[in-house]
């Protein structure tokens, strides 16, 4: 597999041309492919030390998501669809099987039937979904059921435009091996959904899977409530070559699992721009089989060559796990330019204690994050020992002109105390997890960033040939900490993806590092 390597510093600033695999013989590489997806990320140095085939078993449940699926995909008995009006909708839903333009005459109300199943289902290429600022809108009985209000598969040049999906339950729209999907003003409102019977389940107002040359315009998804292992506003699974754009999530809760607005795993050249996720929450009562309760505004999982521009999280909040307003987890080649994040409180328990809160953090390889800003980033009595602005976590990340601002540790109370950790404006992206902790930030480049109003600007622990150029700090308590050979005690608890619970005591590697004195 061939590993691209970094532009020089000055063309980083100049706009950072990542570098495209070659597209021609051996080396193309498609979503269709994600073991060349996986490969790539696990070429970089510090990824070696991870054990992949682990690590993808845990994290990757694209399959385990596309199987639960299959009670939709396999549903049988519907309603063909003949007339290019739709007027009404029977329990076992309607089935669009040939081309053409399809459009609402009015409101639509939908009482589905007690099985999987969905409102519409659309398996013919050439189609157009009219909703006509119409609303769909669902009474379900049973809000554990596997339902969909729109469907497509096997499909392409399937457009979705102009209207409301109202009260669905598993998915407002799902669309599986799709290509040439466009999504365009349509909301999905009211989905409620509670099922913690089956592991990995996530609704998603909209959720697209093995799909290329996808647009998503203009969307909105909000006020979902659900108790489930996970929950997503938009999810995209297994994609190559798409937009999001103008997209606005808002009003997820996840009463005993995380919560999630953007989030793709396995896909490439995805570019997302002007969305915002808003209002997020996440719960914990006694589910500690799911992979966690994070609150993530915005979360890309093995993914490769996506671009974020012009985006914001705000009003993000965590119980007992991780919250942050971005992460890039383990993902390689990412640029994102101009995202802002405000508010992101982390620890909001019964407990009084999370894992950590973030404005952007970084695990990955080769990512570039300019022009960010974050604000109001507040961990309580955080099992990591940190709430961040900027964090950094493997190799070759640079950060160009990034502001943090009002970034704190503090117990229930609002209390601050280094026995508490540090509420640090830029630093190392902590986890007590092996391989995890092991693995310090390398090559990580900081300019031109400044840290305002927080117990520490920059953290230099953990880094290693790292540098901190013309970088500012306003109204922090420590402006560099440079810690050589302390060590901190980090944990984590099954709530927060440690079972049974763990400590861990971790010795600052920081070396080779360049930075200004005080």
């Amino acid at each position: 597999m061939m590993v691209c390597e970094r532009s020089r510093f000055e063309e980083l600033w100049a706009g950072f041309a990542v570098c495209k695999l070659n597209r021609h013989g051996e080396e193309e590489m498609s979503a269709n492919d994600p073991q060349a997806i996986i490969g790539k990320i696990f070429s970089y140095d510090v990824f070696n030390e991870l054990d992949k085939a682990a690590l993808v078993a845990k994290l990757d449940i694209t399959d385990a998501i596309y199987n639960i699926n299959s009670a939709i995909r396999l549903q049988q008995g519907q309603s063909p669809q003949t007339d290019n009006v739709i007027s009404e909708i029977p329990p076992q839903g309607i089935l669009i099987s040939s081309p053409g333009t399809y459009t609402f005459f009015a409101d639509i109300t939908w009482s589905p039937a007690s099985v999987a199943c969905a409102a519409i289902t659309i398996i013919s290429d050439n189609v157009v979904l009219d909703l006509g600022n119409f609303n769909l809108k669902a009474t379900v009985q049973d809000n554990s059921q596997l339902m969909a209000g729109i469907f497509i598969v096997n499909a392409s040049h399937v457009t979705i435009l102009n209207g409301t999906l109202v009260d669905m339950c598993l998915y407002g729209i799902c669309a599986e091996s799709v290509s040439a999907l466009t999504i365009e003003n349509v909301t999905i409102t009211g989905l409620s959904f509670n099922n913690l019977s089956i592991r990995n389940i996530s609704p998603a107002g909209i959720h697209i899977d093995k799909a290329s040359q996808v647009t998503i315009a203009d969307c909105a998804v909000q006020y979902m409530y659900v108790t489930s292992d996970a929950t997503d506003g938009i999810q995209v699974l297994n994609t190559s070559n798409g937009t999001l754009s103008g997209c606005r999530v808002s009003n997820l809760v996840n009463y005993d699992g995380s919560v999630t607005g953007y989030s793709s795993i396995k896909s490439l050249d995805i570019a997302t721009a002007h969305c915002s996720s808003a209002d997020l929450q996440s719960h914990f009562s006694s589910n500690i089989q799911t992979l966690g309760h994070t609150v993530l505004g915005f979360a890309p999982i093995f993914c490769i060559n996506l671009t974020y521009e012009d985006c914001t999280a705000t009003n993000m909040t965590g119980c007992c796990d991780d919250c942050h307003g971005m992460s890039v987890f383990l993902d390689a080649l990412i640029t994102v330019n101009n995202f802002t994040a405000n508010t992101v409180t982390d620890g909001v328990a019964r407990s009084n204690s999370g894992a950590k809160a973030t404005g952007l953090e970084v695990y990955g390889a080769e990512v570039l994050i300019s022009n960010c800003s974050v604000e109001n980033i507040k961990s309580i009595n955080p099992q990591d020992k940190q709430s961040t602005g900027f964090s950094a976590w493997g190799i070759g990340i640079t950060f160009i002109n990034c502001k943090a601002n009002n970034v704190v540790v503090c117990d229930e109370n609002g209390n601050q105390s280094p026995a508490l950790g540090y509420g640090t404006g830029f630093g190392w992206a902590p986890d007590p997890r092996i391989p995890f902790r092991n693995i310090g930030a390398y090559r990580v480049q900081y300019s031109a960033c400044s840290a305002s109003n927080c117990q520490v600007g920059f953290d230099t622990w953990f880094h290693v040939n790292s540098t901190w150029t013309h970088v500012s700090f306003t109204n922090c308590d420590t402006n560099i900490l440079v810690e050589p050979g302390v060590s901190r005690i980090l944990s984590g608890n099954p709530c927060s993806e440690c079972n049974p619970p763990i400590t861990a005591s971790i010795t600052n590697i920081a070396s080779g590092n360049t930075y200004p004195p005080e």
